[in-house]
């Protein structure tokens, strides 16, 4: 990760607000990891493998310009990479009207970040769904010889990416394209999709862990509990079943029917 994320100014002028920098392809970083015929997927999606040609500059590039496109199902990123890019965009402006970043492998055409669009990306960092206990049982399917990551295939045909906190090769080949059943804490998307799952363990699984065959979904948030509030009145909420008070009797009258309730 060290050497991957290293940089160096090659050109800055007097006068000059234009800064040049140069930074190894993640090939030349880590050759042994990025080297050709080695497949690694971005944040886990089989759609998106990893270049070894492209800097970690050029990733970091890619994302910020999809998170400021709001294009919720396609940004690849976690709350701690959002948190990153909030950063970077609030001192974008200090003194000046933005960065533009241009050169950035993958975009076609320079982009502008202004330190106002901090907002949007707060906003879809905080909506995206806390982690959450799950279970989930599959075909342990597609591991590397590389990296702790695997996938299970549901009985849909679905896949659930997952991710094992330390390496066990080993194992990993011993269930692999087995019924397994892992346990873990899945991780989101802002759009509310599954990013991949954190396994805590994993083992075969018997047929009582069929029940748990299905892509682990987010718990509804504040904001959805919010929306399926009811109004209280006469044409719904509680009000439908039970009535509603009739709001014309008097203050005597409400306590002496209030005392003859024994």
């Amino acid at each position: 990760m060290k050497a991957a994320c290293e940089l160096e100014i090659t050109g800055l002028k007097p006068g000059s607000v234009q800064i040049e920098i140069e930074a190894p392809t993640l090939l030349e970083a880590a050759p042994s990891r990025f080297q050709p015929g080695t497949q690694l997927l971005l944040f886990g999606e089989p759609d998106r493998q990893i270049d070894g040609q492209r800097s970690a500059v050029d990733y970091f590039g890619q994302i910020l310009a999809e998170a400021l496109a709001e294009n919720q199902t396609e940004i690849s990123a976690d709350r701690a990479m959002l948190d990153t890019l909030v950063r970077f965009v609030k001192v974008s402006g200090s003194p000046y009207e933005g960065v533009r970043l241009d050169g950035i492998s993958g975009q076609t055409r320079p982009f502008l970040v202004r330190p106002e669009q901090a907002g949007q990306l707060e906003k879809l960092r905080d909506d995206i769904p806390p982690p959450q206990a799950v279970r989930v049982s599959g075909l342990l399917d597609m591991i590397t010889a590389t990296k702790p990551d695997f996938y299970l295939r549901l009985a849909d045909g679905s896949t659930v990416p997952a991710r094992l906190g330390e390496a066990n090769a080993d194992l990993l080949k011993e269930l692999f394209n087995q019924e397994v059943v892992i346990s873990g804490m899945a991780q989101f998307r802002a759009s509310g999709k599954l990013l991949a799952v954190d396994v805590e363990s994993i083992h075969l699984a018997s047929k009582s862990d069929n029940m748990w065959q299905s892509s682990p979904r987010p718990l509804p948030t504040r904001a959805a509990a919010r929306l399926l509030r009811v109004a209280q009145d006469d044409g719904g909420g509680v009000g439908v079943f039970f009535g509603t008070w009739p709001g014309d009797e008097s203050d005597e009258e409400l306590l002496d029917s209030l005392r003859g309730i024994e």
